[in-house]
């Protein structure tokens, strides 16, 4: 974990997705473990929204864990309001009491790119990537559709629940057949029971003008 730039992607508590929020005030959250002696391991961290958490760790010779032997932090307000209400939902999921454990794994994604997940001593998860998403592949990942293809339904799924959602369907010549707002909380069935079979496009764009486009198949 050491000598790396980890990258928050998701924050998973109590079962629900908590993806990082991207504004004026906050790009990443960036965690980053290193070495504060002249051993080889890492023993300490950092990792920051507004405000910064430093802390010491020891890990277990034989397992992928670690545990936090010292914490402390700085005091800044964030001007948004949504960064500071983040922040210390993010920064919870590290205060735990000295010693509790944390289990931690490395792994590659389909593009070669590295993946970390802390698990915290409550069971819940953070992941981090050693690559900054492009702002079209952050807002393109809080989404899903399923199945593809798709019968007579086609289901939308989100990390979290999403207001005033705009979704409309295109066919493969850029024609619009189908417009609605929607709020979306994990999950909405889409009718396509009237589609011929084909190619097509669902465009999902958010209240702040947020827009993506999903391809899907009609069977």
């Amino acid at each position: 974990m050491a000598g790396v730039d980890w990258y928050l992607q998701d924050l998973i508590i109590n079962g629900e997705h908590y993806p990082p929020p991207r504004n004026s005030e906050i790009q990443n959250v960036q965690a980053r473990f290193y070495a504060i002696s002249n051993g080889d391991s890492a023993d300490a961290f950092i990792t920051f929204v507004c405000n910064e958490i430093y802390g010491l760790l020891i890990y277990d010779e034989f397992n992928p864990v670690f545990s936090f032997t010292y914490q402390e932090n700085t005091f800044i307000t964030c001007t948004l309001q949504v960064n500071e209400d983040y922040e210390g939902l993010y920064f919870n999921f590290f205060y735990a009491p000295f010693g509790s454990i944390y289990n931690y794994s490395i792994t590659t994604d389909t593009n070669g790119y590295k993946v970390l997940l802390l698990t915290s001593p409550t069971g819940d998860k953070a992941i981090y990537g050693d690559n900054i998403l492009s702002s079209e592949d952050f807002y393109s990942s809080q989404f899903a559709i399923h199945p593809n293809p798709a019968k007579n339904e086609l289901f939308l799924t989100a990390k979290n629940t999403t207001q005033n959602l705009k979704i409309k369907i295109f066919n493969i010549e850029g024609k619009q057949l189908s417009s609605k707002s929607i709020t979306l909380q994990d999950q909405k069935a889409i009718d396509v029971s009237q589609l011929l079979n084909g190619i097509y496009f669902l465009n999902i764009e958010d209240e702040n003008g947020n827009t993506i486009i999903k391809k899907f198949m009609k069977e």
